[in-house]
């Protein structure tokens, strides 16, 4: 049955039930109320045990700042409706939670969860305070991880502290874990730690992060693929892959390294892979072209096997395609960059995934670059490079894109760009070659950097080296190019160095660290940086 208020109904707090007032009288006019759009959480806390934390806990909807609930109350919360997390914080040392302290609820429309939380308190509990130090210029950039009598690990940062209570009396091991490579623990890890009863002891990690790589070891990859590129989610979740071109079979090949060993995960003929680039270790993307027909190809990993995405491919026939490079701010933003022939000449060809569908997106103006790779700091501030051979003499070009256009930002004449690298929209590095010809005709080929401060491109000054072919780096402070004759340089913010720990072409690099770098190249060549 449904209630209508009479216009004599006193309004109470007009301002606010205006809106409610207003969906009622619709429903009473004969069309249908307005379905609603929240649902409640009846979170519960329950607590046992002789002496119970004095001060209650804390309660936290979707990672938020906590609200106080007291050891035993129930508390409803008003959310939307959809998916949620709540979490139960602020224990006392000689308590525990019997679950997770984090629990996810899908909330219904017009309905309630139920969520409880069981905390168990000891007078013959204690707890452990878990403190990181961390020194050294370049620090861990995702932190470490922490547990407690090989219990689950928790997350803890670079200096940081955690507690862990309802410990019973006696000793524990603590161990702090995922710590990269460049860094290292001083001291005993695991370590034993003596608790008493109601009290919380306190440990200490000291690290110390050495900074960037100082040494190159050769790594063995299985394969004598020319590996043009390298991308990982993580230290022990990296990707490889190249070309395989033998008298016999034209091919391209990817491999995958798990932390102990390189595998190849895929080997499949008539295809040429340029790039690979993910936005986690279950969504993957490898891009490139097939050998005989002038197609794109596009193949998407979903943490169990390669599967290849149609669709890339020139509606009419008359432009053939060629993908070298890919990138994206997110796993819905997701740009492809390379080449399509048309009329003689490569010009270029973007294509952009949204999380739905890939589509080609639209580039005009009197510059029209083949590109070579794509790089962001976020999805409205990507650059993408490349070579205008519509022009005599080429130029090298960059492209930015600002989340509404593509645009030229750099034309210069004779540059080669290969790669491009962003830590921020207002610090962006260009790796390539430069050509140059002389009064008498003769050309010089040097290895060429420029750098974008938000204002002006400059022509960095780099010891001698020739062409190079990619660019990574971790901060504006720590960026390798690799290229041709075995060639690394490295930036530290203030100038560049060179090393050359391999004979061979290097053609990729990629890092999880400052101090945990990859470099690939021709011959199946993969190299390791560490401090």
């Amino acid at each position: 049955m449904q209630f209508c208020p009479t216009p004599a109904a006193p309004i109470i707090a007009r301002a606010v039930l205006f809106g409610a007032f207003a969906l009622l009288w619709q429903g009473c006019g004969g069309e249908d109320l307005t379905a609603p759009s929240t649902g409640d959480i009846a979170v519960t806390v329950a607590t046992t045990g002789d002496q119970q934390d004095p001060d209650g806990y804390t309660l936290s909807l979707d990672g938020l700042q906590g609200v106080a609930i007291d050891d035993n109350a129930t508390r409803t919360l008003t959310v939307q409706e959809g998916n949620h997390t709540v979490e139960l914080a602020g224990l006392a040392a000689n308590c525990a939670l019997q679950q997770e302290a984090v629990q996810s609820v899908q909330v219904p429309a017009g309905g309630s969860v139920a969520v409880t939380f069981t905390v168990v308190c000891s007078t013959t509990a204690g707890g452990i305070t878990i403190v990181t130090t961390t020194a050294g210029d370049i620090l861990d950039p995702n932190g470490y991880a922490v547990a407690v009598d090989q219990g689950a690990a928790q997350p803890i940062g670079d200096n940081a502290s955690v507690t862990v209570g309802g410990l019973a009396a006696g000793n524990h091991t603590v161990v702090l874990s995922d710590v990269d490579a460049h860094c290292s623990v001083a001291g005993d890890n695991p370590r034993t730690i003596p608790v008493s009863a109601g009290d919380v002891a306190v440990v200490t990690f000291a690290v110390a992060c050495t900074g960037s790589v100082e040494q190159w070891t050769p790594v063995t990859s299985g394969t004598t693929a020319d590996l043009v590129d390298v991308w990982g989610a993580s230290s022990t979740d990296v990707f490889a892959l190249g070309e395989l071109d033998t008298p016999r079979r034209l091919a391209s090949v990817i491999l995958h390294f798990d932390g102990t060993g390189w595998v190849r995960q895929l080997d499949q003929a008539d295809l040429e892979l340029q790039s690979v680039w993910g936005s986690s270790p279950s969504d993957v993307y490898a891009v490139g072209f097939d050998s005989f027909r002038p197609i794109a190809r596009v193949l998407h990993f979903d943490g169990t096997s390669w599967v290849e995405i149609p669709g890339f491919a020139s509606i009419d026939g008359s432009e053939a395609f060629a993908l070298q490079s890919v990138w994206g701010s997110s796993a819905s933003d997701v740009f492809a960059v390379g080449g399509a022939v048309s009329g003689g000449f490569d010009l270029s060809l973007i294509f952009h995934f949204d999380g739905s569908s890939w589509q080609r997106m639209p580039v005009t103006g009197d510059v029209l670059p083949s590109l070579s790779d794509v790089w962001g700091s976020s999805a409205t501030d990507v650059w993408a490079v490349g070579r205008d051979e519509t022009v005599d003499p080429s130029d090298g070009v960059v492209l930015r894109y600002d989340g509404a256009a593509w645009r030229p930002v750099l034309q210069h004449e004779g540059l080669v760009p290969n790669g491009v690298w962003a830590s921020s929209a207002t610090d962006v590095f260009v790796a390539g070659f430069q050509v140059d010809e002389s009064d008498s005709g003769e050309f010089t080929v040097a290895g060429s950097v420029w750098h974008y401060d938000g204002a002006t491109w400059t022509s960095m000054p780099l010891p001698s080296a020739s062409v190079l072919n990619e660019i990574w780096g971790s901060s504006a402070t720590d960026v390798f190019a690799v290229g041709e004759d075995g060639v690394v340089l490295h930036y530290d913010g203030t100038a560049w160095t060179l090393a050359t720990p391999t004979r061979g072409g290097l053609l990729g690099v990629w890092g999880s660290s400052p101090g945990d770098v990859y470099a690939v190249g021709t011959a199946g060549t993969i190299l390791h940086g560490t401090p």
